[in-house]
Order: structure tokens, then C-alpha cells, then sequence
């Protein structure tokens, strides 16, 4: 919220657990995205609401097409009764991992059900008239009730528990913050299409991992690198994604951070140091 510009009334939104300040709201449900639409009449509507456990997708398909392909239909056809821009936020899994990073005009090669739902809802999402498609990757906060895997990684190493982290998957960890900086810009900017808002590094995850403790001064050797195939997920999962983020650079003027930078700005916030 510190990045949203004074003159913008905000309206939150949560599911599952209620949280003070925010309002109910089950992207699935036809009749309640209407009943919010109706009530809060929003110049921009920005969906961050999805089924991410990318294995559960594998098993439980009506779940993930209720929430990532029911739910953004819902959203957009709200947005057009209601002459809401859709921002619809995407991931970089829409790609195979096979040629990363990926620029905005490469085509799209989804290898699991999580991503397939996922690309879907950006073909929704790009039948809205005022539609715009950020697609991002690996995001991470310094939010402590989050399970973003910085925070993850944090927590288990502070406790003194071993980690098993990939070193083939390749991505652009991106904080949170500046993934907000660039939507807002391209918002207020009036921009439509497709956009990259990832972090400017490409990096693997155990490289990632590492970072997180050399930062947070955290034991390095509780993190063992291991290879995919080894973990025995359901999902497959683009081996090298990421982003390039020239688009959004050039034309909006906001920087995207590298992950060293951006860590130590999660460190600042949890310990003002």
C-alpha cells in the first residue's frame, strides 16, 4: 500500500480466513465478484486471486478451473459491465523452461495443468476491451505470515532445519514491492497488452536460496542442492522460465531490482537494518 498514489481510494480484498480492512470475496462465485463490482465500482480491478499449489493442480482440476479459469471470467465480465480496466496477473509458467528468459511475444507452451489454467486466463483476460496481462515470476516479501520461499527459507534455517533446494530451475525472483511499482505505472500510464514485472536477475533456485542466507546471515550448509527429477513432483516444471524486463523498463522508467537488492530491502523492513 505505500506505493499507491495518495488520490487512489484502494478497496482489498481476501478468501479463507477473514482480515480486518479487507472484504470477503470468492473469485469463483458469479454473483459476489458482481455484488463487489456493484459496490466499490472500481477503476481498475487487479486479480492476484489463483489456485498456485502447482502440484494439487495435477489432482484437483475443478479446483484450479474454478479459481484460474471461472474466476478470471467472472472479473472480466464484471470489468466491461463496469468499465474497470482487468489486470490480470500471470506467470511465467505459461512457458515450457525450455529457451528462458522469455520476452513478451514468445509463444506460450504450458507443460501442467497449473499453467495451462494460468495461460488460459490470459486469453480471457485479453478479450476485455481495457485489459492488462502482467505476467511475473518467483514473487517474495517481507511479509512474516507468508510462505513465499524467501520467507520460507528464513524461517527454516533460523529454526536449524535442512533445506533440499533445485538447481535447475532457473527464474527472476521479483519482490513484491516492485511488482506493484510497475503495475501501478503502467496503470496510471494507461497501458494495455502484455508485460514482464519480474526481478531483473536470472538466477537458479539454490543460487537464490544461498543469497537468502549469505543476507539474513543464515547457515549455508543446511541448503543441499538437488536436481528436479529427484524431488518427485507431480507437476512438471519449466526448467529455465524467467522474464526479460526491457519492455516494461523503457517504457515506464521504473527499475526492476536485482535479487540481492531486493533482499536487502526485506531485510531492512523485518530489522530496520
Amino acid at each position: 500500500m505505500r506505493l499507491v498514489p495518495k488520490e487512489w481510494e484502494v478497496t482489498g480484498t481476501y478468501s479463507g480466513k477473514p482480515k480486518v480492512g479487507l472484504i470477503h470475496l470468492n473469485v469463483s462465485n458469479r454473483d459476489e465478484v458482481f455484488e463487489v463490482f456493484e459496490k466499490t465500482r472500481p477503476d481498475a480491478a487487479i486479480l492476484t486471486a489463483a489456485f498456485t499449489n502447482v502440484d494439487l493442480c495435477e489432482t484437483e482440476k475443478e479446483r484450479a478451473d474454478a479459481v484460474n479459469v471461472n474466476g478470471p471470467l467472472n472479473v472480466c465480465d464484471a470489468s466491461v459491465r463496469y468499465g474497470s480496466k482487468m489486470v490480470y496477473i500471470s506467470t511465467d509458467y505459461v512457458f515450457d523452461g525450455e529457451n528462458g528468459p522469455y520476452r513478451e511475444g514468445d509463444t506460450p507452451n504450458p507443460l501442467g495443468y497449473y499453467a495451462w489454467t494460468k495461460l488460459e486466463g490470459e486469453r480471457i483476460a485479453a478479450f476485455t476491451p481495457d485489459h492488462l496481462i502482467a505476467r511475473t515470476t518467483g514473487v517474495y516479501s517481507g511479509d512474516p505470515d507468508s510462505m513465499n520461499f524467501v520467507m520460507q527459507v528464513i524461517k527454516k534455517l533460523k529454526a536449524g532445519e535442512t533445506m533440499r533446494v533445485p538447481n535447475d530451475q532457473y527464474g527472476s525472483p521479483t519482490l513484491a514491492e516492485n511488482l506493484a511499482e510497475g503495475i501501478i505505472a503502467l496503470i496510471k500510464m494507461g497501458k494495455t497488452g502484455i508485460y514482464n514485472i519480474a526481478g531483473s536477475d536470472f538466477m537458479d533456485r539454490y543460487s537464490f536460496a544461498l543469497l537468502i542466507a549469505d543476507i539474513f546471515d543464515l547457515d549455508k550448509r543446511l541448503i543441499t542442492p538437488i536436481d528436479t527429477p529427484s524431488l518427485g513432483q507431480k507437476a512438471k516444471r519449466p526448467l529455465k522460465a524467467g522474464l526479460v524486463v526491457e519492455k516494461i523498463e523503457k517504457e515506464t522508467g521504473v527499475r526492476m531490482l536485482g535479487a540481492r537488492e531486493g533482499l536487502n530491502l526485506v531485510k531492512e523492513r523485518l530489522y530496520g537494518r
